[in-house]
């Protein structure tokens, strides 16, 4: 059974992780501010009190910050030596930034990496296969949505 102390050992599922935590927000829009004072950003001038929502979606897929930002590549998040990069480039926010960050990112990060390793771990036997629902498209290159397409996952004894 891995443990939560297996994640300092298994790179790459830290890594992949990551990725698909910057490839598909769960919460894309974050959770949303207020201003607290008339502010200005750039030439834009935002009055006090008006609420405020970051598409950090649109953050993490943005080709200025991220190389081949439409790829899924786990490697992005590893070093020349194969080593998990836990220092965050400044355009990763999968559980938001600054003081209102996700009090539950550390479990969250922790329960995934025990379920993707006992994922893998019990599948090891099967080749596994995604199966499009009605003729939907899988392709992962399908535009962000808060309703993906429907698919179901076959698993096939090897």
């Amino acid at each position: 059974m891995p443990r939560h102390e297996d994640r300092n050992r298994c790179h790459y599922c830290m890594a992949f992780i990551a990725e698909a935590l910057r490839y598909r927000n769960v919460a894309p829009f974050g959770v949303g501010h207020n201003t607290v004072c008339r502010t200005t950003i750039d030439k834009y001038t935002i009055p006090e009190n008006t609420g405020i929502l970051v598409y950090q979606g649109y953050i993490m897929r943005n080709e200025k910050e991220w190389e081949r930002a439409n790829d899924f590549m786990p490697e992005r998040f590893l070093d020349s030596e194969g080593q998990f990069v836990s220092t965050r480039p400044k355009a990763y926010m999968p559980f938001g930034v600054g003081r209102r960050v996700c009090p539950g990112e550390r479990l969250a990060i922790a329960d995934l990496f025990l379920v993707l390793v006992r994922f893998l771990q019990r599948t090891q036997r099967y080749d596994i296969l995604v199966d499009s629902i009605a003729g939907v498209s899988v392709d992962p290159q399908i535009p962000d949505s808060s309703n993906p397409p429907e698919f179901t996952i076959i698993f096939k004894k090897k």
